[in-house]
């Protein structure tokens, strides 16, 4: 029984481990190329530093080349050079410096032809893949120990580790190769300083070597790479037998672990032989060894706490949190359901082998009802366009309430995520339908029209917008009863209010501001036109713009009757102090139209009109600022004599043929201003697309 349960461990432990191998290869492999563009999107800084190193290179060959011409003073003592011979090799170095990189990228392209011709050398029994390894080792292990007892199963996991740690460590190292090929090429302006004077140029000539070593050991290392691969291949079919009869499964193992142990010391043959090529892989081995106990010691910790269920539970659960936050920091929570769904872009998750089981997995989860989370979504929609590549579908139309929280519980269709911007379609619970459109405040201006700020998963900050019947939904008007009690309310949705404000809803998007000047109605932007009458812009804490209406001016209370001209006098000379002119008498009857007019001794009249509710008038006029603040059109009238017809009992009297008319005294006034419309409620159509910052 416990054979049994043994050998189930054991194949399990060699299968996660081909399993391993195979993820692990296809990740170098798909990574491997004479170019540089792995270095360059991966260390983007060395791109931007090389003129930086161009620079440096020019101060370096500057400085070399005025000390040697200083050493020409010193004649034969000195043993200096010839100073033309210094300025021409001078001349030809600053030169290769300003063209150093079309230099060593014509050294790479050289490079590039037995590259590639080894990496795509068709092999006809090639089918490189660890699957099967282990049960090709087993059926040899039976063969040879005659019964799968505990010893070969022992023996099976020791050879897989083996060939795993070679192979992964020779990975590693021709990694560590390309690397140094890169820094060469970006550190090349440095050695062309070095090219102008004799003391240097051994400098200069040994980087060349080093440069030439380096790209022969590139190419090598696709040598070694497919020569084991077809040796796997051909072990997996065959078994390890040779032509001859001869063979077995420990003398291909032995042979193959020592073809991955030449591969790995390869830079010291060439070393050997008197090329000049980097030594690597020296400390890599150390490094994983101690990675290596790291993970066994959270394993012992985990079987104590197994062994016990209580005292080391903690310990191991310390332990196992902190190996899952490492995972979850370099694979973001399902990022290969999003890396399945995204049409273009650049991958989250892993690439190679494991990254091409990742995203099939990811789209088998996708079509059976997996959602993406923020940060998945978050790593499409925060980046540039031309990266970022774009998220449809239902997927899309179910995920995107876990990036936009305020879209919880809408049903949405045709949604599409992209770089910076999103767009969707909302269905209203009573059947109104809104289309809306996102944009990432980072990456685009404020649009035009009715928006609003709201703010994603990620703390991203995104400009709203909505067209359509069911658009009023998305900016809703607050609801304020106008007591004291809401200031606290107030301040938070209107932070940039006077404390003493209060407001009132008076319909959907109009709101009634209190003061202690007086009351003003404020607009929603996103429910009303801008109007033309005074007002100004008040925006609240969700981004939407308010138009503050300017208030009216406030007249005194005028007195009706010719008992009342005295005191109306009085009333309104105080009121409006900058007029001058003497006034007989007062009507203040249309005051809730923001009109008032008086008259003088000669006949004369004037009307005022608050410019708050009317239009500048045309003709002449003045403007007058009353005693409370508020300012009126002043348009002065003639007197004149108008005849007007009799009437009784609402007919008109005749004489003869002729109406009978009597005169009447009166005011003719050139012109009068026209009065300002209320706001316009504001058609739900798309609002302009923003432009792009940058």
């Amino acid at each position: 029984m416990l054979d049994w349960i043994f050998e189930g461990i054991v194949t399990w432990i060699s299968s996660i481990v081909s399993e391993i191998m195979d993820a692990v290869s296809g990740l170098f492999l798909d990574a491997l190329g004479t170019d540089m563009t792995a270095m360059e999107e991966y260390f983007p800084f060395v791109t931007k530093a090389f003129t930086v190193m161009q620079y440096t290179a020019w101060a370096v060959l500057f400085l070399i080349t005025v000390w040697q011409l200083f050493r020409v003073f010193g004649g034969p003592v000195t043993e200096a050079e010839n100073p033309w011979t210094l300025l021409a090799r001078s001349s030809l170095s600053a030169l290769l410096i300003g063209y150093a990189k079309p230099i060593f990228q014509i050294t790479l392209n050289i490079a590039t032809a037995p590259y590639t011709a080894l990496l795509e050398l068709k092999m006809n029994k090639e089918d490189f893949t660890f699957a099967g390894v282990e049960n090709a080792l087993k059926n040899g292990m039976t063969t040879i120990v005659s019964i799968a007892t505990v010893v070969g199963l022992l023996l099976l996991v020791i050879l897989m580790i083996a060939l795993g740690w070679n192979y992964f460590k020779l990975l590693l190292e021709t990694m560590e190769r390309y690397i140094v090929v890169g820094v060469l090429c970006y550190t090349s302006p440095l050695a062309f300083s070095m090219g102008a004077s004799k003391a240097t140029v051994p400098v200069f000539k040994s980087w060349c070597r080093m440069v030439g070593s380096q790209l022969l050991l590139l190419v090598m290392n696709v040598w070694f790479l497919r020569g084991f691969s077809t040796s796997v291949g051909q072990y997996v079919g065959n078994g390890g037998e040779l032509s001859n009869g001869n063979g077995s499964i420990f003398l291909w193992l032995f042979c193959a672990i020592a073809f991955l142990k030449t591969a790995q010391k390869f830079d010291s043959y060439l070393a050997a032989m008197g090329l000049n090529v980097a030594q690597t892989g020296s400390g890599m081995g150390l490094e994983l060894m101690m990675a290596a106990r790291a993970v066994s010691g959270l394993g012992s910790g985990a079987r104590s706490a197994g062994s016990v269920f209580g005292g080391g539970s903690s310990a191991a659960a310390t332990g196992a949190g902190a190996a899952a936050a490492g995972f979850a920091g370099k694979f973001k929570s399902n990022s290969y359901v999003r890396d399945a769904v995204v049409d273009g872009g650049i991958r989250m998750g892993a690439g190679g082998g494991l990254g091409f089981v990742g995203r099939t997995f990811g789209g088998i989860a996708a079509r059976n009802g997996a959602t993406l989370t923020g940060d998945s979504i978050s790593s499409v929609a925060s980046r540039n366009p031309k990266m970022s590549g774009t998220i449809g579908g239902e997927i899309a139309d179910k995920s995107l309430a876990n990036y936009m929280p305020q879209l919880k519980g809408v049903p949405l269709k045709d949604t599409q995520i992209s770089g910076g911007k999103i767009s969707t379609t909302a269905m209203m619970p009573d059947g109104k339908m809104a289309e809306l459109n996102l944009y990432d405040k980072n990456q685009f201006e404020k649009p035009e029209g009715a928006s609003a700020l709201v703010e994603a998963s990620d703390g991203s900050m995104w400009y709203q917008t909505a067209a359509g019947d069911g658009a009023g939904a998305f900016f809703g008007t607050p609801g304020f009863a106008g007591d004291i009690s809401e200031a606290a309310r107030i301040h938070e949705m209107f932070p940039e209010l006077p404390e003493d404000t209060m407001l009132r809803t008076v319909d959907e998007g109009v709101l009634e501001a209190s003061t202690e000047g007086g009351n003003s109605l404020w607009y929603s932007s996103a429910f009303y036109e801008e109007p033309d009458a005074p007002h100004g812009s008040i925006q609240a804490s969700d981004g939407v713009d308010w138009y503050a209406m300017q208030q009216h001016a406030q007249t005194p209370v005028f007195e009706s009757g010719e008992a009342a001209d005295a005191y109306n006098q009085s009333q309104f000379q105080i009121f409006m102090t900058g007029y001058e002119q003497q006034v007989s008498s007062v009507d203040g009857s249309r005051w809730l139209e923001g009109q008032m007019e008086v008259w003088h001794s000669d006949g004369s009249g004037t009307r005022f009109y608050d410019t708050s509710q009317y239009a500048a008038p045309r003709g002449d006029y003045q403007v007058y600022e009353d005693s409370r603040g508020g300012q009126w059109y002043a348009i002065h009238g003639e007197a004149s004599v108008d005849r007007k017809p009799v009437y009784e009992d609402g007919k008109p009297i005749y004489d003869g043929d002729s109406v009978r008319t009597v005169s009447v005294e009166s005011v003719r006034y050139r012109s009068t201003p026209e009065r300002y419309a209320e706001p316009k409620k504001r058609e739900h159509l798309a609002a302009r697309a923003p432009r792009r910052k940058g």
